[in-house]
């Protein structure tokens, strides 16, 4: 029983948390080392192709962010730490074998404040 209780202790003075740094921010309600998988799909060169509609987070150049913000692109944005991160929309015309689509594809970005 106290070696439990030792145990016990031990964890609440070294903390049971993930180490500062690790932890995944969610963007749009997706993991920023994720991306969504819920486009359309349809063959490319013979082979079945999911469209992204949403990216994995890509870390630019500040100066990217304040161009992006400058030219009214950016379509939201939030504060995490010492990054801003924002997307950007934009329509594409995926052409597949049989068929074409339109689809809404949102860029994910993050930028460290200056």
């Amino acid at each position: 029983m106290n070696r439990l209780l030792v145990v016990c202790a031990a964890c609440l003075l070294a903390g049971c948390s993930t180490p500062a740094g690790s932890e995944s921010i969610s963007f749009l309600g997706i993991p920023e080392s994720q991306q969504s998988d819920k486009g359309p799909v349809g063959l490319i060169n013979g082979q079945p192709c999911q469209v992204k509609t949403v990216t994995a987070v890509s870390e630019v150049p500040y100066r990217q962010y304040a161009q992006a913000k400058r030219e009214g692109r950016v379509f939201t944005e939030e504060t995490h730490g010492e990054y801003v991160y924002y997307a950007v929309k934009e329509q594409r015309d995926i052409r597949f074998d049989n068929a074409s689509a339109w689809v809404d594809v949102i860029e994910r970005f993050k930028s460290r404040k200056p």
